[in-house]
């Protein structure tokens, strides 16, 4: 599996030094080695995993064979790879992505801040960032935890 694992970074290298920055951007080049490094180390241990890790060598393969004339189709063929292989991460294996809590939380907070603006400030104003900031501080902290942790994609 590791040879599979370089053979498609590889691949990922050469296509992100022969295509434009805005094709990098939506090929998502970073996410995906990322994503390739985590299924060569849960490929051992997951037969869905390898199977993954063989479809996207294949994908990959083909991209950087067109890597003149790639369409729109393939693009969105690529990210529903991706996608499915990041929900797959998110079920089996409690990954989660980058950002995830902060996100949540974020809008978490802004909600109680809001409510409670109302309920207990009397000033909308003055909740919102209040819980804004308490959002962003807990879904940060959470995100650095799960980093750390080695729970993100």
């Amino acid at each position: 599996m590791e040879k599979q694992v370089e053979s498609v970074k590889v691949l990922l290298n050469e296509i992100r030094s022969s295509v434009s920055k805005d094709l990098i951007t939506k090929l998502e080049i970073d996410k995906c080695e990322r994503i390739v490094e985590r299924l060569g180390t849960f490929s051992t241990n997951c037969h869905e995993c390898q199977q993954q890790l063989i479809e996207l060598k294949n994908h990959v393969e083909k991209l950087s064979d067109n890597l003149e004339q790639i369409e729109e189709s393939e693009i969105k063929q690529h990210k529903q790879m991706i996608n499915l292989v990041v929900s797959h991460f998110q079920k089996k294996h409690q990954l989660v992505p980058e950002g995830h809590y902060l996100a949540i939380y974020l809008s978490l907070g802004i909600s109680l801040g809001l409510v409670f603006g109302l309920v207990i400030f009397d000033n909308i104003a003055l909740g919102i960032p209040i819980g804004m900031s308490l959002g962003v501080a807990l879904g940060a902290g959470m995100d650095a935890d799960a980093k750390k942790k080695g729970n993100t994609i």
